[in-house]
């Protein structure tokens, strides 16, 4: 046999080998999402390793799949197999170690160390560079922390702890967001893949078709629609991009969207779709974690902020194709509601009652991890009564294996994060850094929420959504619960911004992702997506300080807030996009009413009646005197 029909036999052997791991990876969390977790080490430790020995299997070193390269990566998945088998001999002792008083066993150390290396190698190429130096500056800046000047100094740590603070306990390593990780995301990233497979994705644009398809703008809207939904079971917008992008994108640029625009109506959709209930981009599961909180408690809040969301996106859009005069869908390429379920009745009936039962479950207390296996069990047995959505052994296989591979992402920017907030645990220097920001304000409370807000979309810049909160979260909560910020309201408002993050320039990955989808300028295409969602951007002060629409008032509030936010909302976007509000004077007016109606009392020196009067009375004149302007309807600039 000849070198070359060797090689090509050890590859093919290598392929399967790969999705051995990915699938038996994926059997792992269903096996514990249907019979339960396994102790916390126990359940964690298999997570981390498994997706980090696939991580180095299907992102080879380097780039290349050369042997001499690839013998790096067997070396790097043998390392993970043995750590893992390490844990799981040592899990009784390590359980029972007594932290931070008994001195580590020699081999705690060098699992431990190896098992950290072997974490940011996998954050490095999954997950991407910066993540990865983000960690390994945080261990410096805190492993060096008493040597950092004032106010940052803090005490030194002996190494040994560093060691029994990341490896042996629940608060590094194996800490609140690898916990949520595997137990949780990984279900749901699963879901997603088995719902993949039954075609559900063309079956939403399908739908969104007969929704707003007869709508001025009708590709647009379809976006909107699509990509909110698929947004919200993804963990990350720049992938919701390309999985929907490639698609809606296309479609908008045909009907004679402007490819910026394009692209910035994917990325508003896609990012939305991480403030959106009830999946939130598993961001509410890891919210409702560091909270102490049931995860519904998060899926409600959430439900009028995305919905304002959602209308600034869908107004800007409208506006968009009234100024570039964009028809709705032709008559001959609409569907009919009736008739897309006529069409592909497997995948409606998949779809509502997967959604359904795991709402059900959700609402009525059952674990989510149970929760999960449940709706993925039903998502099986309803797809398997129709032909267009019936799921054979090969697509089962298939599902398995994808959902592992795309988790692989989302496994390692948690444990990666876990390293951070494990280390700032151990030092105290989230605590410190917090206690920095208020100094820094001086006392002024709109001045330290521009810094959190400001903070939470730097430390965003190129990582997944949950990455980005986590590390905010720790980092920045602290400054807010000093100056008595309820918690709900003070996590919400820091992961808003870390959602945020994606769009905005000059990293943006949710709108790098859309311009090469669009062909397009990305800056551009943030600028614009910003403009988009331009109004949510000053929202979050309101709620942070009033937090009615976060259903944590009175309902006669929340009613209250609701109805002034949407017209402040419509308002704001009517000026900015002079649509249907013409002339500079009104539109002018229109935006600076809306900001006096968002911004809560209690930042400004008047009560907040008269605030929403000052507020009604400017958006009402923008709105009576736009019809007069030059004494025609003048078109949108």
């Amino acid at each position: 046999m000849d070198v070359d029909a060797i090689d090509t036999r050890a590859r093919t052997i290598g392929l399967y080998l790969i999705s051995f791991i990915a699938i038996t990876t994926s059997l792992f969390h269903l096996y514990t999402g249907a019979f339960g977790i396994f102790g916390g080490l126990i359940q964690r430790s298999i997570h981390v390793y498994l997706l980090a020995a696939l991580t180095f299997a299907i992102v080879p070193y380097a780039g290349s799949t050369k042997w001499r390269y690839r013998t790096v990566d067997i070396v790097l998945i043998v390392l993970s197999f043995v750590s893992m088998g390490y844990v799981l001999l040592h899990y009784f002792r390590m359980l029972n170690k007594v932290p931070w008083v008994e001195a580590p066993p020699v081999g705690d150390w060098i699992i431990g160390i190896i098992s950290v290396l072997l974490v940011l190698e996998a954050t490095r190429r999954i997950v991407g560079r910066l993540l990865a130096a983000v960690v390994v500056v945080f261990l410096l800046a805190t492993y060096f922390a008493y040597l950092l000047p004032p106010p940052f100094t803090t005490p030194a740590v002996p190494p040994s702890n560093w060691i029994d603070g990341l490896f042996v306990t629940s608060e590094g390593l194996w800490g609140i967001p690898t916990r949520v990780s595997a137990t949780f995301i990984f279900l749901f990233v699963v879901l997603a893949a088995f719902l993949e497979s039954t075609k559900a994705g063309q079956f939403l644009i399908d739908i969104g078709n007969a929704m707003v398809g007869h709508l001025q703008g009708g590709y647009s809207k379809v976006s909107v629609v699509a990509s909110s939904i698929f947004g919200s079971l993804s963990g990350s917008a720049a992938a919701n991009v390309y999985g929907t992008g490639i698609f809606t994108i296309p479609m908008m640029k045909k009907s004679g969207l402007n490819p910026i625009s394009a692209g910035s109506t994917e990325v508003t959709a896609s990012c939305g779709g991480q403030l959106m209930p009830p999946i939130m981009g598993a961001g509410a599961f890891i919210m409702a974690q560091f909270l102490g909180i049931n995860y519904v408690v998060v899926a409600m809040a959430a439900i009028i902020p995305s919905f304002l969301y959602y209308t600034s996106v869908y107004f800007s859009v409208h506006a968009e194709a009234v100024k570039q005069k964009i028809e709705p869908i032709p008559k001959e390429d609409r569907k009919k509601a009736l008739n897309v379920i006529r069409e592909a009745p497997g995948q409606a009936l998949t779809l509502t009652l997967t959604l359904l039962v795991l709402i059900y479950m959700l609402v009525r207390g059952y674990t989510i991890y149970r929760s999960v296996f449940v709706a993925i069990g039903i998502l099986m047995i309803v797809s398997s009564i129709q032909p267009g959505s019936r799921m054979g052994v090969k697509h089962m296989t298939v599902a398995l294996d994808k959902g592992a591979r795309n988790a692989t992402q989302i496994a390692m920017a948690c444990a990666a994060a876990s390293i951070v907030l494990g280390s700032l645990n151990i030092t105290g220097l989230g605590v410190v850094f917090g206690q920095f920001l208020v100094g820094a304000a001086g006392g002024v409370l709109w001045v330290l929420l521009i810094m959190v807000a400001a903070f939470s979309i730097i430390l965003g810049f190129g990582m997944p959504t949950t990455a980005a909160y986590i590390l905010a979260a720790s980092l920045l909560a602290p400054a807010l619960a000093a100056v008595d910020l309820g918690g709900l309201p003070s996590h919400f408002y820091i992961f808003t911004f870390a959602v945020y993050s994606t769009l905005t320039p000059p990293v943006a990955l949710a709108a790098f992702a859309a311009g090469q989808v669009a062909d397009a300028d990305p800056i551009r295409i943030a600028f614009k997506a910003i403009k988009m969602v331009l109004p949510t951007f000053i929202i979050p002060v309101r709620y942070v300080l009033h937090p009615a629409i976060l259903l944590e008032m009175s309902w006669q509030w929340i009613v209250l807030d609701f109805g002034i936010l949407f017209v402040a909302v419509i308002a704001i976007q009517s000026g900015l996009w002079g649509w249907p509000v013409k002339g500079v004077v009104p539109r002018t007016l229109a935006v600076v009413g809306s900001i006096l109606l968002i911004l809560p009392a209690t930042l400004l020196p008047v009560g907040f009646f008269t605030l929403i009067v000052a507020g009604l009375i400017l958006v009402g004149f923008a709105a009576a005197t736009h019809m007069t302007v030059n004494g025609r309807q003048a078109e949108p600039v």
